[in-house]
């Protein structure tokens, strides 16, 4: 998904796709987290998921209303699909979703993974040792840990592994495209918010390690034509 567009946002279907993209990225440092053992910091990280999880709910709600509110006839089809059950099941859907996805099934999906990652923080919550715990801050550890994926990658790729430099320089990107597309709209304590300084040094390190990403992809073809079969 190109930065442009998550940035401008032209559908729902896109913040959507974006949301999930933020949630893999940052429940896989989650797990780095746990493997540390830094408790602490991961259930800090981990409400951070349940914020995004929030957030694709109410685009789904949001979504699903005005597509109501746009088409009358599409609330009285529903209607009546749930009030005749032995009715015709492929009838058309009345929905803006792309595909065959309405907001509706979207949402049941988004709920499901929701209720998962509040499973998961009820556990973190209890390895916490109680009392006047600070919290750490979850956006700077995310911010952080880019940085150190992106120095890494840059280090393997001086050591001439391409394919190691290149996951770690995609893994980099995709916590930064979350910092800069959606971790501003997400409902958090305390709240969450860029500087045009701090918007314009994201997408210079986005731009800079896409920059290396694409390099090494040309590498990595290269290679791969010149091996024999």
């Amino acid at each position: 998904m190109h930065l442009v567009d998550m940035l401008e946002k032209p559908n729902w279907m896109i913040r959507i796709k974006s949301l999930q993209q933020s949630a893999s990225s940052v429940k896989e440092l989650v797990n780095e987290k746990i493997v540390a053992g830094r408790h602490l910091e991961a259930f800090s990280i981990q409400l951070v998921i349940l914020a995004i999880w929030k957030q694709g709910l109410h685009i789904c709600h949001a979504q699903a209303a005005s597509d109501m509110e746009g088409s009358p006839s599409c609330g009285t089809s529903r209607l009546k699909r749930s009030s005749h059950k032995n009715g015709d099941h492929n009838s058309v859907e009345c929905s803006s979703a792309v595909g065959n996805m309405r907001p509706e099934d979207v949402s049941h999906q988004i709920e499901g993974e929701f209720l998962q990652e509040v499973e998961r923080a009820e556990q973190f919550a209890k390895s916490i040792e109680h009392g006047n715990i600070e919290m750490p801050d979850a956006m700077e550890m995310i911010f952080q840990s880019a940085l150190a994926l992106g120095r890494r990658g840059g280090v393997d790729e001086l050591m001439g592994d391409s394919e190691t430099a290149l996951s770690l320089y995609s893994k980099a990107v995709h916590l930064l495209v979350f910092l800069l597309v959606e971790a501003h709209s997400l409902i958090l304590n305390p709240p969450f918010s860029l500087t045009n300084s701090d918007r314009y040094r994201l997408r210079n390190y986005v731009e800079i390690l896409n920059s290396r990403q694409v390099q090494l992809r040309l590498i990595l073809k290269s290679d791969d034509q010149q091996c024999p079969t």
